[in-house]
């Protein structure tokens, strides 16, 4: 049987389901790292792998569970290994992941494993909508950095989540003052939508735009360098699209961790 894997968004953002089947070894696991770790750059927290197909599972395969438990668990995050048949589970005690692994849980299968997760639907009331708007002058980062910071305080975030949502915002400013406002009229808005078990920040310039993909660079605030990276790290979600009108909308997604207002 041939390896395939195919990685979906459960009910919310923060949970993807990876269905494999096949042989899972040293020939397919080099992609499916690259895929799960895309998943997980674009925010996914809990790893949900379906393991219901998969008819063998080498040492490879054992190291990529390593590698997820590396990425997912300083995250707060979880690898559920679902529905692996008897052969596939006795290799996976046998490697000790299960016990020593810091987020690897088992299932029996992915509806019991979502459910173990209390995966909820995102809710859609919107709180409240405020935007700000400046030319693009890096003196004024500061203050939209710190009036944001206000602006989301009520809404039950710890002290740490906000500084996150702080230092994230403020590296997608610096990418749309310095690569993204367009020099002849130049402007930068940033919308913050308010939900009950979110926070959603919208920062949108009209320059030439970019498409959010890390390159090397050795400019901490190039619109592909290491910024993108932090931001990814701090904040639940990061999208990249255009603007309307032309230009970038940088869309950085915080939950509550507790669900509350």
């Amino acid at each position: 049987m041939a390896p395939m894997f195919e990685i979906s968004h459960a009910v919310e953002a923060r949970t993807c389901v990876a269905r494999l089947s096949g042989d899972i070894d040293t020939a397919i696991v080099p992609e499916l790292r690259r895929d799960l770790e895309q998943s997980i750059d674009a925010g996914c927290l809990n790893m949900v792998l379906d393991l219901t197909g998969v008819t063998y599972a080498d040492s490879t395969a054992l190291g990529l569970l390593v590698w997820l438990d590396h990425e997912l668990g300083p995250r707060e995050g979880r690898i559920l290994l679902a529905g692996a048949n008897p052969d596939v589970s006795r290799v996976l005690e046998l490697s000790g992941l299960i016990q020593l692994g810091n987020s690897i849980m088992v299932s029996d299968d992915v509806d019991t494993a979502l459910a173990g997760l209390d995966v909820k639907a995102l809710s859609a009331e919107e709180l409240w909508r405020r935007e700000i708007c400046i030319p693009p002058d890096i003196d004024q980062l500061a203050g939209v950095r710190d009036t944001v910071s206000v602006q989301v305080a009520p809404l039950g975030f710890t002290e740490s989540a906000i500084f996150d949502i702080k230092v994230a915002l403020g590296e997608a400013l610096a990418n749309a003052v310095r690569h993204g406002a367009s020099e002849s009229d130049g402007r930068v808005c940033v919308e913050v939508i308010a939900y009950p078990d979110r926070v959603v920040i919208e920062v949108i310039d009209n320059g030439p735009g970019f498409d959010g993909v890390h390159r090397a660079s050795d400019d901490l605030y190039a619109p592909s360098g290491r910024g993108i990276m932090f931001m990814r790290a701090l904040m639940d979600r990061v999208e990249f699209e255009p603007a309307d009108g032309g230009g970038t909308l940088v869309r950085l997604t915080k939950h509550h961790r507790t669900g509350t207002e």
